[in-house]
């Protein structure tokens, strides 16, 4: 039997980039990338830290990974193995913790490992002793800089990490640390690199893109400066924070190569809300930003995350926010509940919101949200867009490793295979047409939508039909 390697991620696109590092160091030791559903030899988790269900998420699955195979070793990293260490260690004694602050070092114990196994030796045994003689090793924030994907269909690329920000509701400051942004020089080599290896659309990924400083640039710089350097592959933006979005940004958003995707971390509608969350903008500044934005780009497609049920949130409040998200008319929103995170100043902040009313509003912004991504979908129609063609498995949480190149026919033989994408605008489609020898996960088309689908808006299910015209 072959050395096997299953890969879990919770949480941002940074973590997921990470991931296909620790993924490709594992594939170069001669491991092969299983789905984290088989038993694996190795179990690669990388945890999330920002609510208490991506910790609770994380728990049952490092549990269901010792359960899978017995003389199996866990590795766990990511943010909340670095402020819960001791909680994740005690999961098992199988369980391998590698704080986020080392996550590098879950890369160097790939070899380890696989030497181990190559010799009959205890994998745990072996992936401590890795790990704690690397103890007091520099640590690169930037040495992950994966150039083939097995877990993604599109490619990213890490320039920033940390956040200097110290928002009451949020510890992935204390997790991640200060802000700290890689130099224009290495940004601009390793989207070339990519760009080599047949990457047509790189994104940008960070904790906070809108604190990007290095070589007397900022991310709009940045992003100018890249499409500057570089050909025949375009850029998104991972999120961006409302109230960054000024006269430099919008010039780089509305350049060509720049997606018309972007999303805001908008996290309440509410003044009074916005105050107590420790965020330095307003709702006015959300509304500036949507207004800006849309004048920059045709019609982009934007996102918001939105939290509900935070300390003290009164109905009155409640429906200010939702409000604005109606009035904005979100291409997305990501809703979710308030969660005390501990070391916050939000964690003992009351009073509390109960669970079921927090719960209700949830669910009332991610209905908002699906029929704002249906209304987004059906003016599309007509319009001719780019896209990336898809694995279909890319969305479960990097959990397919290494899918076949090539998309399967659907299910009757007379109807053209139809493949899923992504297009520019960041909208799921089925295209048909699309030439055989062009049906490879990655590659980048032209397309006009012509159908809206039913149920937009539930990820995994398309928002629209559309049909192949060119390369």
């Amino acid at each position: 039997m072959p050395f096997r390697a299953a890969f879990r991620t919770f949480g941002c696109k940074l973590n997921q980039l990470e991931t296909e590092a620790l993924a490709g160091a594992f594939r170069e030791s001669g491991a092969v990338p299983v789905p984290f559903s088989e038993s694996a030899d190795v179990y690669v988790v990388n945890t999330c830290t920002v609510t208490g269900k991506a910790e609770q998420k994380a728990r049952r699955e490092i549990r269901k990974a010792l359960r899978s195979n017995p003389r199996a070793v866990v590795l766990v990293t990511g943010c909340w193995a670095e402020v819960g260490t001791e909680e994740v260690a005690a999961l098992g004694p199988r369980t391998v913790v590698i704080p986020g602050s080392r996550k590098d070092d879950a890369a160097l114990l790939a070899s380890d490992l696989a030497e181990a196994w190559e010799k009959g030796m205890d994998l745990a045994e072996a992936a401590e002793r890795g790990r704690d003689a690397r103890a007091g090793r520099a640590h690169d924030p930037f040495a992950f800089r994966p150039e083939t994907f097995l877990l993604h269909s599109r490619a990213s690329l890490k320039i920033q990490d940390g956040c200097d920000n110290r928002c009451a509701y949020c510890r992935v400051c204390l997790a991640r640390g200060p802000s700290r942004s890689l130099e224009p020089g290495g940004v601009v080599e390793r989207a070339r690199a990519l760009a080599v290896r047949g990457a047509r659309e790189i994104v940008l990924t960070g904790v906070n893109l809108s604190q990007y400083r290095a070589g007397g640039l900022s991310m709009a710089g940045l992003l100018s400066l890249l499409v500057r350097e570089t050909e025949g592959v375009s850029y998104r933006l991972s999120s961006w924070e409302p109230d960054k979005v000024d006269d430099e940004f919008l010039v780089a958003f509305s350049l060509p190569r720049v997606r018309n995707h972007l999303h805001l971390a908008v996290q309440s509608g509410c003044d009074s809300v916005l105050a107590r969350m420790g965020r330095g903008y307003r709702a006015a500044d959300v509304r500036r930003a949507v207004r800006d934005l849309r004048a920059a780009k045709a019609d982009p497609f934007l996102g918001a995350d939105l939290i509900a049920g935070f300390p003290g949130e009164t109905e009155e409040e409640f429906r200010a926010g939702f409000d604005l998200a109606a009035e904005l008319d979100f291409a997305w929103i990501h809703a979710f509940p308030f969660s005390p995170r501990p070391g916050t100043k939000a964690f003992g902040m009351r009073p509390k919101v109960p669970e079921r009313t927090a719960g209700a509003r949830v669910e009332a912004l991610l209905d908002l949200g699906r029929r704002g991504r249906g209304a987004y979908a059906a003016r599309a129609v007509g319009r001719l867009t780019r896209a990336i063609l898809e694995d279909p498995a890319e969305e479960d949480g990097a959990e397919a490793a290494g899918g076949a190149a090539d998309y399967e026919p659907g299910p009757d033989p007379a109807r053209e295979a139809a493949v899923a994408a992504i297009s520019d605008e960041y909208l799921r489609l089925e295209v048909t047409g699309i030439p055989e020898s062009l049906r490879r996960r990655g590659a980048e088309v032209s397309c006009r939508i012509v159908e809206a689908l039913p149920g937009a808006g539930d990820l995994g299910i398309p928002d629209a039909r559309a049909e192949f015209v060119r390369p």
